[in-house]
This record gives C-alpha cells, sequence and structure tokens, in this order.
C-alpha cells in the first residue's frame, strides 16, 4: 500500500520536498508516529493534516492511492 504526502510551507523547507510517499502505514495515527520519526524536526511545528483534501475524524483506516497534506498555520488578511 503507497500512500502519498504532500507538504506545504515551513515544513517542505524543513524537509527539503514537497512531497514523499510511505507504505504499510495503515492508520492516520501510525501515519503521523512515522512522520514525525522520518522528520524530528516537525515535532515542534504545529501544521494540520488533510486526508484526500478533507479534514479527518478519528483514526481512520488509510487505503492505498490516500493522499495526505501537511499544513503549516497561515494568516490570511
Amino acid at each position: 500500500m503507497i500512500i502519498k504526502i504532500l507538504l506545504f510551507g515551513v515544513l517542505a523547507e524543513k524537509a527539503k520536498a514537497k512531497e514523499f510517499t510511505l507504505s504499510d502505514i495503515y492508520t492516520l495515527r501510525e501515519l503521523k508516529e512515522e512522520i514525525l520519526k522520518r522528520h524530528p524536526v516537525f515535532s515542534g511545528l504545529k501544521f494540520y493534516l488533510f486526508l484526500n483534501h478533507e479534514e479527518p475524524v478519528g483514526d481512520p483506516v488509510l487505503k492505498s492511492g490516500d493522499e495526505i497534506a501537511l499544513i503549516p498555520p497561515f494568516a490570511g488578511g
């Protein structure tokens, strides 16, 4: 199973990438743990996580082809 991770703003800068993939991750909780393990610098940053363009509720089961976006807080004007 392949999950696509999209990074925006400071998260993309810190990771030096705009996207990457993870495999064999089955829940959102597992995904967050794996991302923080691979990118420990994210642990000090606040960010929102969206699953297939929507804010997830609870700890949904992921499926192959899902797209996760990690988005830092932003301000509008």
